[in-house]
């Protein structure tokens, strides 16, 4: 079959943090296969090992892992092969039939294969969390996080995602919607805040808390492979040194944007650390024309998650771009990082304040 690119994310092992990739659809592949560099990056380490043989015959061996994958508004937890530096990620036979799908190579898309159902299996606990949900009823907000909550079943605090689904095309660049929001309540982790600044915007930085500062130093740093963080700010005179850290950082989400408010002047670094502490996220629209964003975590009260639902909603609508055509949000569906997704009815959702 002739090969094709895929827009897939690939996930820590918490699932708490994801990063977009282009994938190349090889079903002469068995596994995933992710470059190791980026497993790494989000925290992931070989669980075991298996071999293989090359379409030349030879048997080579290669560490594993499961790590979850997500397609759409889908997530599977599947077996991926740690990859040599510089290849190019791969969705592999196995990894496509545990979403049941097939590649479909004159439209260079996957499509659902209904007639492999049968060959699904999902774990006990995730049908006994099935059961909480009435996959026809859309649930008011109130109503999906208690739902939400009761079907969360896995033993660490997993965390709320909401999930858009807009009537936007990013192939436009009238249509493109990206932006930040600080969550009122956090996101329920600490968050680990690397600036780039010298002079008075470096001492703004270190007095506001931030966790690492510095400049040509930090820039070898992570050029040396170092990604121990989780939001880069930038001193916007200092964007052309920076500017070069772009393949390491932007695939993963990291790199400092004027669009996320993440390049700044001395004087609004302060701020900015603050509110990356605090919980701000990021949201943008991928290429299905879907937003997803992390709301905090299933042990939250309800009504803080009520309050970050709203503040995500609301900043989404104001974000509206320009080119935006016809119904602008879709459709909306709340989900826990391991349970089932829950449809929200829409105009309650849209209609949803802080408090």
């Amino acid at each position: 079959m002739s090969t094709f690119e895929v827009t897939i994310n690939i996930g820590s092992p918490d699932r708490e943090t994801f990063i977009q990739v282009e994938a190349l659809v090889d079903t002469g592949s068995t596994f995933a296969w992710v470059p190791r560099s980026l497993l790494e990056s989000l925290g992931h380490r070989p669980t075991g090992s298996a071999r293989f043989e090359t379409a030349t015959g030879v048997v080579i061996e290669r560490d594993v892992a499961s790590v979850p994958i997500r397609i759409n508004d889908e997530e599977v937890a599947s077996r991926c092969v740690f990859g040599d530096e510089g290849s190019q990620p791969l969705l592999g036979a196995v990894a496509l039939e545990e979403f049941l799908l097939a590649p479909d190579p004159v439209n260079k898309r996957l499509v659902k294969v209904t007639g492999l159902a049968m060959m699904a299996q999902r774990g006990k606990k995730y049908e006994e969390a099935v059961k909480e949900v009435d996959k026809e009823k859309a649930y008011l907000p109130q109503e999906a996080v208690e739902t939400a909550k009761k079907a969360a079943y896995a033993k660490f605090d997993e965390t709320l995602e909401l999930h858009l689904r807009t009537g936007l095309d990013a192939r436009h660049a009238d249509q493109q919607l990206r932006g930040t929001v600080v969550l009122p309540h956090g996101l329920g982790r600490t968050v680990r805040v690397l600036v780039f600044a010298e002079g008075d915007g470096a001492r703004l930085a270190q007095e506001s808390g931030a966790d690492y500062v510095g400049s040509d130093d930090l820039i070898a740093r992570i050029e040396g492979g170092w990604l121990d963080f989780d939001v880069a700010l930038a001193q916007r005179d200092l964007m052309t040194k920076v500017s070069r850290l772009g393949r390491v950082l932007g695939p993963r989400g990291l790199m400092p944007n004027p669009r996320t408010s993440t390049v700044l002047d001395p004087q609004d670094l302060p701020k900015a650390i603050q509110d990356a502490r605090q919980g701000r996220v990021e949201f943008r629209v991928d290429r299905t024309s879907l937003v997803h964003v992390p709301v905090g975590k299933v042990s939250f009260e309800d009504e803080k998650l009520l309050d970050n639902i709203a503040a995500v909603i609301e900043n989404i609508v104001r974000s509206r771009p320009s080119g935006a055509k016809g119904q602008y949000i879709r459709s909306a569906t709340l989900t826990t990082t391991m349970g089932p997704g829950i449809k929200l009815d829409l105009a309650a959702s849209l209609a949803l304040r802080t408090s």
